[in-house]
């Protein structure tokens, strides 16, 4: 009986011994594991994109039937693309201008300034973030129709700086919350003046926040869609045009105009966050 009873504390044993060595090898390996799969899960599209933009033949599929570089030759001698990405750019450039000021100033207020209804200014200035940008396009073309406004990239910009501020004013936030105030007050007992102090020492030490703020305002802004399409009119955006050539059917150029927006905001957003972490 007592052999039995060894025999089966021993069985045990090892069957913990087995369990404990593979929960050890899980713990060593999920997280890299996990890592992989969602990155792949979440990139795989996107190197699909690029690498079917050098394809030679009309249809994206496998095998290939060649290298090429004809569809991004095609992609810029394509003259309603060249526009498209004109007006994207110039209404980004503006939008940009305008919420990082906008942004700048309501950051200031939040952090700095003690008044009533702050808790509501907060709510109010960040709900723009929350609301569907469908909703928002929806909404924005309502208002523009009441008011007997012609849509044009007029109506895109005031529509993007409503979705567009509240980053910027995140952003800035954050800097401003990590800034030591004795910093300005030290300036203030050496003699500068109010001017002084903000041109010498709060301007340089939020320029990396307002920088990173601006940045990501220009990608939002160059990337949006929903609030163009239902506020451009009948001038067109680099994301209305791709959504135009994509109705029309399968066509490789959307892949290489695909890839280098791609590119272009991937890297805006790269060069907005190294600029934040300063």
């Amino acid at each position: 009986m007592s052999t039995e009873t060894s025999n089966s504390d021993a069985g045990g044993e090892t069957v913990t011994t087995q369990v404990d060595s593979i929960l050890a090898v899980a713990e060593q390996y999920w997280l890299p594991i996990w890592t992989v799969l969602v990155f792949s899960f979440l990139y795989a599209p996107i190197a699909v994109l690029i690498l079917f933009s050098f394809e030679k033949g009309t249809f994206s599929s496998i095998p290939w039937d060649g290298f090429t570089t004809q569809w991004y030759a095609q992609m810029v001698s394509d003259t309603r693309l060249i526009r498209a990405t004109m007006n994207s750019l110039y209404v980004g450039i503006v939008v940009t201008a305008g919420a990082t000021t906008l942004g700048t100033l309501g950051a200031i207020a939040l952090v700095r300034a003690d008044f009533r209804g702050k808790g509501l200014y907060r709510a109010l200035v960040v709900a723009p973030m929350t609301i569907p940008g469908l909703i928002l396009g929806i909404a924005l073309l309502l208002w523009f129709n009441f008011l007997n406004i012609n849509t044009s990239l007029l109506t895109v910009m005031i529509g993007q700086l409503v979705f567009v501020t509240p980053f910027v004013l995140i952003t800035v936030s954050a800097r401003l919350r990590g800034f030591d105030p004795e910093l300005e007050e030290a300036a203030r007992d050496l003699g500068a003046s109010k001017w002084q102090t903000y041109r010498r020492v709060t301007l340089p030490i939020l320029m990396p926040g307002i920088v990173s703020g601006a940045l990501f305002a220009f990608t939002l802004s160059f990337d949006d869609f929903l609030i163009a399409f239902f506020t451009s009119g009948v001038q067109n955006t680099l994301p209305i045009y791709i959504w135009s050539k994509v109705q029309h059917g399968t066509d490789p150029v959307i892949n290489a105009i695909s890839t280098m927006v791609l590119l272009f905001s991937m890297g805006l957003i790269v060069v907005s966050e190294l600029i934040r972490r300063r």
